[in-house]
C-alpha cells in the first residue's frame, strides 16, 4: 500500500513536499492504471473533431515554416493515442506533411503503451520516456501536450507574518496529513501560491529547443491567468475526492499558471499566444462549421454531435477553465486560433 510506504518515509525522513508526494503518487496511479475514460474525460475523447482541429492548427505551422522535408511532432502524455490518431489522420490529407512527420510519444506507462500501439500508426514512431530523450536535432518541432501540465509535481507555500511556509505531507496518528513546514522570514503580504520546478524546466527547455530548431508548442490544459491559491485536486471514477484519500488510486493535478508562463517564454525571447479559453480557440479554428458538415454527412450523430460541441466549448464545461497557450519561434510565426492577439 502506498500510504503506508509515504509513512515509512515520513518516518524516517520527515514530512515530504507536496512536489515529491505528487511526483511518486502519480508514478503508482499512472503504472497501474487507464484513468481515461474512468477518473476523467479529455478533449480528445469527447469527439474526434477536437484531434482534428489541432492536426489543422500544426499543419497550418508546418506550412508557415515553409514545408520542411523533416519535421518532429512530440507529444507529451498521449494518453490512449486518441489525439495523435486524429491528428495524423489530418496529415494523411497532405502527403508532404505526413511522409515528413518524425514522430515521438513522451510516455512512461506501460499500460498506456500498450494501447498507443494499437491506436497510433506512422513508420517513423518512437516512444520516449521523457521529454530530455529528444534527440538533439536541427529539424523544426512541433509539440503538443494536452492535459500535461497539471499532472507535473506542484509546491504549495504559505506566507503569513512576514514568515514563509511549505505545505508538506506528514503523518499524525498513522494517517497522512497536511502540515506546514516554515521555511524562513519572507517579507509580504499575507498569500498562498503554487509553483512547479518541473513545468518552468519543461517551458525553458522547449524555448531553447524551438530557438536552435524553429518550429512551435501548443498546450491545452485547465488553469489561469493570473491569482493563485491552492488547486490541488483529486478525481476518482469522475468525483472529487481528498488527495490524501486514495494515494496512488486517484488521478492527482494542479491548475496551470498559464501567466507565470507567458513570462517565462518572453524572457526566452520567444513568442507567447494565449492563454485563450478553449471555447474561443476551438471557435477561432471553425468547430461549430466542422461539427454542420459532420451533421449533414451522419443525420444519425446529430445528438452526440451537439453534445460534444457543448462540452468542449461551452463557459460551463470546457470552454472556460481549459485554456489554449502555445510558443512559437521564429516570432513571424502566426499560428491559427489565436485570432484576438496582435
Amino acid at each position: 500500500m502506498l500510504e503506508a510506504q509515504f509513512l515509512d518515509e515520513i518516518e524516517k525522513s520527515g514530512p515530504l513536499p507536496q512536489s515529491q508526494f505528487m511526483e511518486k503518487a502519480l508514478q503508482t496511479y499512472y503504472q497501474n492504471h487507464i484513468a481515461l475514460g474512468k477518473d476523467f474525460t479529455t478533449a480528445p475523447e469527447v469527439n474526434q473533431v477536437f484531434g482534428e482541429l489541432i492536426g489543422l492548427w500544426l499543419l497550418d505551422v508546418y506550412q508557415q515554416l515553409g514545408c520542411p522535408k523533416k519535421i518532429s511532432l512530440v507529444e507529451l502524455g498521449p494518453g490512449k493515442g486518441t489525439l495523435m490518431a486524429d491528428v495524423l489522420r489530418i496529415a494523411k490529407m497532405v502527403p508532404a506533411f505526413y511522409d515528413a512527420l518524425e514522430v515521438y510519444l513522451v510516455e512512461f506507462s506501460p499500460l498506456l503503451k500498450s494501447l498507443q500501439k494499437k491506436t497510433i500508426s506512422h513508420p517513423s514512431m518512437k516512444w520516449l520516456e521523457k521529454i530530455e530523450d529528444l534527440p538533439s536535432s536541427s529539424t523544426p518541432l512541433l509539440v503538443v501536450a494536452n492535459e500535461f501540465l497539471d499532472a507535473l509535481p506542484t509546491t504549495y507555500y504559505f506566507r503569513k507574518n512576514n514568515e514563509l511556509y511549505e505545505r508538506c505531507v506528514g503523518a499524525k496518528e498513522g494517517k497522512v496529513c497536511f502540515q506546514f513546514k516554515y521555511l524562513c522570514q519572507n517579507q509580504g503580504p499575507e498569500t498562498l501560491w503554487e509553483e512547479s520546478v518541473a513545468v518552468k524546466n519543461l517551458i525553458e527547455s522547449l524555448c531553447k529547443r524551438l530557438k536552435k530548431q524553429m518550429g512551435a508548442f501548443l498546450c491545452l490544459d485547465y488553469g489561469y491567468e493570473k491569482g493563485g491559491g491552492d488547486t490541488l485536486q483529486a478525481l476518482v471514477e469522475g468525483h472529487p475526492v481528498d488527495p490524501l484519500s486514495h494515494i496512488g488510486d486517484a488521478d492527482i493535478s494542479c491548475h496551470v499558471n498559464f501567466g507565470h508562463l507567458r513570462d517565462l517564454v518572453l524572457k526566452e525571447g520567444l513568442k507567447a499566444w494565449g492563454p485563450l479559453p478553449q471555447g474561443t480557440f476551438l471557435k477561432n479554428l471553425h468547430i461549430k462549421e466542422r461539427i454542420e458538415r459532420l451533421k449533414k454527412a451522419n443525420p444519425s450523430q446529430k445528438g452526440p454531435l451537439e453534445a460534444a460541441y457543448t462540452r468542449l466549448t461551452h463557459p460551463s464545461q470546457m470552454g472556460l477553465l481549459f485554456k489554449a497557450f502555445a510558443i512559437t519561434f521564429p516570432i513571424s510565426l502566426k499560428p491559427i486560433g489565436f485570432d484576438n492577439e496582435n
